[in-house]
């Protein structure tokens, strides 16, 4: 019985068609997403919120995808108190057909990170996908330059999961992770993070994942990070309090 069932699975694998995950984006596609970041520093819990809208402003010939990047606003909470963030301006960034980050115009005048992580951050929140066909729990690896420690370079793992249905809807389920250096002493951070991407346009569904050991102004600091696809006009619905919080917290 067990070497049956082991054959139809194996057979089910062969007859499972091949993907090719790059999906060329329209020029005028616009996505939004809410994004949940929360970590501890100096002994606090602190969570950000984000609501993003993206818009691909130019496919160009060669496959390299143009994308602004407006910023809504955020809600900053800080051992439970709630502060309203202004939007930041909206900046560009351009990526390769297979989502590698080319250029970015983004400004960050905060010094929460070095200007060189902060590239890293921006490189290393790209989708990447492989420039070949894929069967479920294929791998691939992508090499990219290190804007942190220049002589190290990042290798990015990537693994199609396979078809996973949310909501009624299937979409593609992909793990991608890396580690990279951030000093010249040797500190490194890392991320892994699973991604639900919309098999029809490309687009992000979902997302989920962490990062460790993030080099800050207040130290090294692990993120646990959450994304979810909004609607056009879809408004973002602060959490409800819990039933014993009475406190009467003011933004």
């Amino acid at each position: 019985l067990a070497l049956a069932l082991l054959a139809g699975q194996v057979a089910r694998a062969q007859d499972e068609k091949a993907v090719n995950l790059v999906v060329k984006p329209k020029a005028g596609l616009v996505t939004r997403a809410v994004t949940t970041i929360k970590t501890s520093a100096m002994g606090m819990d602190i969570i950000v919120t984000q609501t993003q809208k993206d818009t691909v402003k130019e496919v160009k010939e060669n496959g390299d995808v143009v994308v602004e990047v407006a910023d809504e606003g955020s809600v900053l909470n800080i051992g439970g108190t709630d502060r309203d963030q202004p939007a930041s301006p909206a900046f560009t960034i351009t990526r390769s057909k297979l989502g590698i980050v080319k250029e970015s115009k983004r400004e960050d005048a905060s010094g929460f990170m070095t200007p060189e992580v902060g590239r890293l951050m921006t490189s290393l929140s790209s989708s990447i996908y492989p420039d070949k066909l894929v069967k479920t729990n294929d791998t691939w690896q992508t090499e990219l330059e290190n804007p942190a420690v220049k002589e190290k370079k990042i290798t990015v793992k990537g693994t199609y999961l396979g078809l996973d249905k949310v909501e009624g809807k299937d979409y593609w389920k992909i793990k991608q992770s890396a580690e990279a250096f951030v000093d010249a002493d040797g500190a490194k951070m890392s991320y892994e993070i699973l991604q639900w991407i919309n098999p029809k346009d490309g687009t992000l569904f979902k997302l989920e994942g962490t990062i460790k050991d993030v080099p800050t102004q207040v130290g090294p600091l692990t993120m646990q990070i959450t994304s979810k696809a909004l609607k056009l006009d879809e408004k973002v619905k602060p959490e409800p309090k819990k039933a014993d919080d009475k406190t009467d917290k003011k933004p």
